[in-house]
């Protein structure tokens, strides 16, 4: 585990330079890691990608005693959760019992020794229990930047803005990359993934460090790399191959097998054969541990429910469990929870969404102690970017500054970064309610991904 003070080091809060940090995430990831014992023990990586731009400022925000709560409700008036959740048709007023009828208070403490007085979203009863064991860190107002400005010198071009800055394309790449202005096609954790295995000396496994339950991913991407797609659940075949199928399987397996055997010096065809034979038998040694641990795996599976970002969980959960039959002592996992683009019906969809995360990070971190492995499993959630403080009439529109989680017996929890003033027209208010972010987007990843350690 990462050291307290090596953490801080890295936000540059005991004297580091965060120019590093700003310019180089990987690059200073990677100096970090050098400075770390090679370990033999497991620790794994999860992001949960909140797809769509997370209005995180309803997910955690000032309680009564924080001195930004009376900006926080004037700025947000009908959104403001305190207004709407004993509102009639509020969820938890319609007897769901998945919901609290009040709000639900945490006090997280910043690195300066200061008690911030918060509430998370009444439907994330899981996440303030985890709180309470002070397994979650609020990292506040981050977002992606070039480098640090006021909003006077972003308006007036002093200082560069990320590319493409409210588009959920242009900015997903830059959450995924650590680059807020290059349009680069890798990611960080691809990065990290190939240094730990060229540092370990551990590069010819069947399954890759990284692994996505939602489709191919740039986070996963590194120089060599492309991490595994997986789908939750029981692994499957390869659809379509067979010999002992129909006639048309059988002809594509023959096909197929055919084209495995030609000598060629055709780089297409062999990179095509070589990832046809990696998923292969990737496949075969997977189907045969779920046959072998069903019921272990099954009992795992119980624990979750039936979300979205449940089952995607519940199958990062059973993959780490068969880590050692892996051979697995890093790995990195992406999944993603998608919806959050509320520009329309906010307070009807957004509880939904948030109530999903926290039980599914909590049952996640229950999985993860009946496997003795809460301190070496550590969760975070990663966004487009954050919405806008202000309403439209019915939602929120695209932001910039955010909050984000990190989950995990090793995370030392409390609020990492400055608490953003909540008014509108303030210090923190780049344009018509987006707030701009006090913390990059990669000084999160370094928290991220430090309690991972190399």
């Amino acid at each position: 585990m990462i050291l307290r003070r090596e953490i801080l080091k890295a936000f540059g809060v005991l004297g580091a330079s965060t120019a590093l940090l700003q310019s180089h995430p990987l690059q200073a990831l990677q100096t970090i890691a050098h400075q770390q014992h090679v370990a033999s023990d497991y620790k794994g990586l999860v992001c949960i990608m909140l797809n769509g731009g997370n209005d995180a400022f309803n997910m955690v925000f000032p309680d009564t005693l924080h001195p930004e709560y009376q900006n926080y409700m004037s700025t947000r008036q009908a959104l403001a959760v305190p207004n709407y959740v004993n509102q009639p048709h509020y969820l938890a007023n319609k007897d769901d019992e998945r919901y609290s009828k009040a709000l639900l208070p945490i006090m997280l403490r910043d690195l300066n020794g200061q008690q911030h007085a918060l509430n998370l979203h009444p439907g994330m009863q899981g996440l303030q229990a985890l709180s309470r064991d002070k397994q979650v860190a609020v990292v506040a107002n981050t977002g992606v930047l070039i480098e640090p400005g006021s909003r006077e010198e972003f308006k007036q071009s002093r200082k560069r803005k990320p590319a493409f800055l409210f588009a959920h394309n242009q900015q997903r790449k830059a959450v995924y990359s650590g680059i807020g202005d290059n349009n680069v096609t890798t990611g960080w954790a691809g990065h990290m993934s190939e240094l730990a295995s060229i540092k370990r000396g551990n590069t010819s496994t069947v399954l890759p460090a990284g692994i996505s339950f939602h489709g191919s991913n740039q986070w996963l991407r590194g120089q060599q790399t492309m991490g595994a797609v997986l789908a939750p659940g029981k692994p499957g075949k390869i659809i379509g191959l067979g010999e002992k199928g129909n006639k048309r399987q059988q002809a594509r397996t023959a096909t197929v097998q055919a084209l495995q055997s030609l000598p060629s010096d055709d780089v297409l065809l062999r990179l095509m054969r070589g990832k046809l034979t990696s998923a292969q038998e990737l496949s075969a040694v997977l189907m045969q541990l779920w046959t072998t641990h069903r019921k272990e795996l099954a009992k795992l599976d119980a624990m979750f429910g039936d979300g979205k970002l449940s089952r995607q969980l519940a199958a990062v959960a059973q993959t780490i469990f068969l880590r050692e039959h892996l051979g697995m002592q890093r790995q990195v996992f992406m999944v993603e929870l998608g919806g959050f683009d509320t520009h329309a019906g906010q307070i009807d969809k957004h509880p939904l969404l948030l109530a999903e995360l926290s039980r599914a990070i909590s049952s996640f971190q229950q999985a993860l102690v009946s496997l003795s492995l809460s301190k070496q499993v550590t969760t975070f959630t990663a966004s487009d970017f954050g919405r806008t403080l202000t309403s439209n009439g019915n939602g929120t529109d695209h932001g910039w500054g955010s909050h984000q989680l990190v989950i995990g017996g090793a995370v030392q929890g409390g609020l990492y970064g400055q608490w953003p003033s909540m008014l509108r027209g303030g210090v923190d208010d780049y344009r018509s309610g987006r707030l701009l972010p006090t913390l990059a987007h990669t000084n999160q990843c370094q928290f991220s991904g430090l309690v991972w350690r190399v």
